[in-house]
């Protein structure tokens, strides 16, 4: 059922103008989150759009090397975790700012904005799921938007306490969350990157 369901939600696209659709949308919300996460010094929608940047890059590189070998992707993919790693590291940077700062975010901004890039990677995801088990090069394009889809919501459930507890705490919490996301994630599809690699000389 669970299969049939997801079947029906896939979009037909190509590789190109998959990774090309969710390299737009994410560049655009990346635009979005910056710029309103520093109007309100918000560590969530700032580590957020630090995630969706890496995504940016991630989804930009991907579509120069869809004709590639399983090893040249690997490869990539390894720089790509390592860029997606700094990423993460400078989100982290920013969520100590937002803490020293002790001030507290418009929940109203923090739950649209939150809202808008959801909806952008939901998009993104659906877009790139047919490709997903595809190689290494795809599946890391896919888990960048499935994770910004789960940050996105993160991002809304901090707007939602900032305005229950008119507090910073939900922000900074929700931003460091993001921040181990990013690295974790970068982890692990560094190691499956690096196996494939070494698969590929075998």
């Amino acid at each position: 059922m669970y299969n049939i369901f997801m079947k029906k939600l896939r979009f037909n696209f190509s590789e190109m103008n998959a990774l090309l659709i969710a390299f737009t949308l994410n560049f655009f919300i990346f635009a979005v989150e910056f710029y309103y996460g520093y109007l309100e010094n918000s560590a969530a929608l700032l580590t957020d759009s630090a995630h969706n940047m890496g995504d940016a890059v991630i989804l930009g590189t991907s579509i120069f090397v869809i004709s590639s070998t399983q090893k040249v992707k690997a490869k990539l993919a390894i720089i790509k975790c390592s860029i997606w790693g700094l990423f993460g590291l400078l989100a982290l940077y920013q969520v100590y700012l937002s803490y020293i700062s002790m001030k507290i975010p418009s929940y109203e901004v923090i739950g649209w904005i939150g809202f808008l890039a959801l909806l952008v990677n939901i998009i993104s995801t659906l877009v790139l799921l047919s490709f997903k088990d595809s190689d290494v090069n795809l599946k890391s394009a896919y888990v960048c938007c499935r994770n910004d889809a789960f940050g996105n919501l993160l991002v809304i459930v901090a707007g939602f306490f900032v305005y229950r507890l008119n507090s910073w705490w939900p922000d900074i919490i929700a931003g460091l969350i993001i921040s181990f996301i990013i690295l974790v994630s970068a982890i692990k599809l560094g190691i499956e990157s690096y196996n494939v690699m070494k698969a590929e000389k075998n």
